[in-house]
């Protein structure tokens, strides 16, 4: 492992953010030594532990679900059809990087040692406790086992610079302790930008629910205690909705609501427990993910698609019994009489984009071939060159009342009392028909999920699927139940009735899309999509059938995937690495 080195405290000032509840805003560069009487002061806790903000990473809401069963493209998937996707060979590459670390456990030492009373300083340890928590939870889901520190560490400090990894029990057992610790000292207060207590609590449920979720699924690990994580997921979910501090968002619009707690530009504080805000001059592109080919062609697949039920509560297979009426449903037919979010996710016949009064008859083929486009959350057209400003929301109350469900379910403890105070919260928010016990399952929950048959955990899991879709939720949400064959489904678009034929998808009397294969057609028909197939995409007929953007067959999926590989020069370094199982052979 590479040495873990000093961050000179002036190098930090520059870099710093002061957050404030409602906004960002960049700190003068600071000229701060690493005298202890800096720590002695609470402007100097505070401007400090300030810092911890830049380690936000917001990209996940993002770029995650790309590369799950949720999204796909018409590239060759030679990395995202793997649970962790990167190979790394250089230092500090593919995750395996302890700055922030060293910069967390140093003002941790510091503040310990701070002359100031303990009731001016828990807060400051509470946002540390916080962060090194979640640091340590995203390396637990990369690598396994890691080493733990709790101290910064000096050069000269061979030994542990250099140790083995510490087991992933030692280090998630230290990890409930700093976000117990993070829970007792942070304050009560609702912020927007700033962790607090309800933001431990929310993040507690999502790190006890992996972490138990992990040990029930993974058998072949054999990790003890998923039972102890998966109550301690529920109680803290539990306390946070107790506290009755946070609702959904919503002014009883069931066709809007759900699309507009995403459009905004600063984010309701009714759901949004923690967002990352952009009114420092920071910007994302989002939008142009979903816009601009560019960036990328990622649309969403049919399977996620049909996790989407019917408006009247029913599920879409129970609606559509028939496999091939499902399997040749066209699109126009697909989008109606569904679960409201679906068209607050997706384009539609009749969409109109947030910033125009364009209405679209279905999607646009170069920014996604399979059909389905995504929309939740993307902006007006100006944001797909220069990035947008909005809000990036990075807990909601949605997940911790899911959180709670959940663990419940898996548990074997879920009762009606717990449907109503959370499935069915978000469920009246869709205007969708609550659920009641026992619930019922359908054939595709049953063949997604080998691991599992209990059909109040298979529709609590279609329910996250549906309600998270496109938050960076799903492909860790894979890895955590185990079902790694998933990343491997050949995956599917749209429903095309013929090749070398005008299409109309809307239903107008106009075509919309020409599929054809081979040469280009020499005359074109006006405001007509013209789609070429290449050589790794195609049909699932000869003819006809739904669309998949990677035919060619991938291989059986393995479960050392389910962990990141050590990048190879850090086993260089320290003899005391080992790889994980499986990557040593990898090519």
């Amino acid at each position: 492992m590479k040495k873990i080195y000093y961050l000179v405290a002036l190098a930090l000032m520059v870099s710093l953010w002061s957050c404030s509840d409602d906004y960002l805003e960049r700190m003068p560069g600071t000229a701060v030594g690493e005298s202890q009487d800096f720590f002695n002061a609470e402007s100097g806790l505070q401007t400090y532990s300030n810092g911890f903000y830049n380690y936000v990473d917001y990209s996940s809401a993002i770029l995650d679900d790309f590369n799950s069963d949720n999204c796909d493209n018409s590239t060759t998937p030679t990395t995202i059809r793997l649970a962790n996707y990167v190979l790394p060979t250089s230092l500090g590459s593919g995750g395996w990087n302890w700055a922030e670390l060293r910069d967390v456990n140093y003002f941790l030492d510091r503040c310990y040692a701070s002359t100031l009373s303990s009731s001016a300083k828990n807060q400051y340890i509470g946002i540390a406790k916080l962060f090194r928590a979640m640091f340590y939870f995203e390396k637990v889901k990369a690598f396994g086992d890691v080493p733990w520190y709790s101290h910064a560490l000096g050069s000269t400090d061979e030994e542990e610079l250099y140790k083995a990894r510490d087991s992933r029990v030692l280090v998630m057992d230290s990890v409930l302790n700093d976000l117990n610790e993070a829970i007792e000292y942070l304050p009560a207060t609702k912020y927007k930008n700033k962790v607090s207590k309800y933001t431990a609590l929310a993040m507690k449920s999502r790190i006890c629910l992996f972490e138990g979720t992990w040990r029930k699924y993974h058998k072949t690990a054999n990790l003890a205690n998923a039972e102890k994580f998966l109550t301690e997921a529920a109680s803290a979910a539990g306390e946070l909705i107790k506290d009755g501090v946070y609702t959904l968002y919503s002014t009883g619009n069931t066709t809007n609501d759900f699309r507009n707690l995403f459009q905004a530009s600063s984010v309701s504080t009714d759901e949004v427990i923690w967002a990352y805000s952009f009114a420092t001059g920071r910007y994302h592109h989002y939008s142009a993910y979903y816009t601009v080919a560019s960036f990328s062609t990622n649309g969403a697949t049919r399977s996620l698609i049909s996790d989407f039920g019917m408006n009247d509560g029913r599920s879409f297979y129970d609606a559509y019994p028939n496999e091939t009426v499902r399997d040749e449903m066209p699109y126009k037919q697909e989008m109606e009489n569904r679960d409201p979010r679906l068209k607050q996710c997706i384009v539609y016949p009749g969409y109109t984009r947030t910033g125009t009064t364009n209405v679209s008859s279905c999607c646009n083929f170069t920014q996604t071939r399979l059909g389905y486009q995504i929309t939740k959350r993307v902006g007006g057209p100006s944001e797909d060159d220069q990035g947008d400003n909005r809000d990036v929301i990075l807990i909601r109350y949605a997940e911790v009342l899911l959180n709670y469900a959940e663990a419940k379910a898996e548990l074997g403890t879920l009762t009606q009392s717990d449907l109503d105070l959370t499935i069915n919260k978000i469920r009246a928010r869709a205007g969708l028909p609550a659920r009641t016990l026992p619930l019922t399952t359908d054939i595709a929950q049953k063949k997604m999920y080998l691991n599992v048959s209990d059909p109040n955990i298979l529709e609590i899991r279609r329910e996250r699927r549906v309600e998270l879709a496109f938050e960076g939720f799903r492909r860790w949400d894979i890895i955590r139940w185990a079902e790694g064959h998933l990343f491997r489904n050949l995956y599917e678009g749209i429903y095309i009735e013929a090749l070398n034929t005008p299409i109309d998808l809307n239903g107008d009397g106009k075509p919309d899309v020409y599929f054809y294969k081979g040469e280009t057609p020499s005359t074109k028909i006006e405001n007509v999509q013209y789609i070429s197939f290449q050589s790794q995409n195609g049909l699932s007929g000869d003819t006809k059938g739904r669309f998949i953007p990677y035919k060619k067959e991938l291989s059986a999926f393995n479960d050392w995937e389910y962990l990141s590989p050590i990048p190879s020069e850090e086993l260089t370094l320290n003899v005391n690495l080992k790889q994980n199982p499986g990557w040593d052979t990898y090519k």
